[in-house]
């Protein structure tokens, strides 16, 4: 299941994708907005934790996702379209 995206899609994973308003699961249930992401420096968000603990987050992918954002909010153009995997 996915639904529509928040253009433009920079980057996805299979279970996130990273998107013009921040982080997006692929199955529409959860999203993070840029404004809660915070800089590679700070400790780690309450809602990474609470999200890894969640039945089947593909805990790679996500942390993942947390470092295209940041590379993505921060203005770096070199940010891959599509997961590897």
């Amino acid at each position: 299941m996915s639904h529509d995206f928040t253009e433009p899609v920079h980057w996805q994973g299979r279970q996130w994708a990273v998107t013009g308003y921040g982080i997006e699961a692929l199955d529409g249930m959860y999203h993070v907005p840029f404004s809660d992401i915070p800089d590679a420096d700070v400790d780690p968000p309450r809602w990474l934790d609470d999200l890894c603990r969640r039945y089947g987050t593909d805990r790679d992918d996500l942390a993942a996702a947390l470092r295209v954002a940041r590379t993505v909010r921060s203005g770096a153009e070199t940010v891959p379209s599509k997961s590897a995997a």
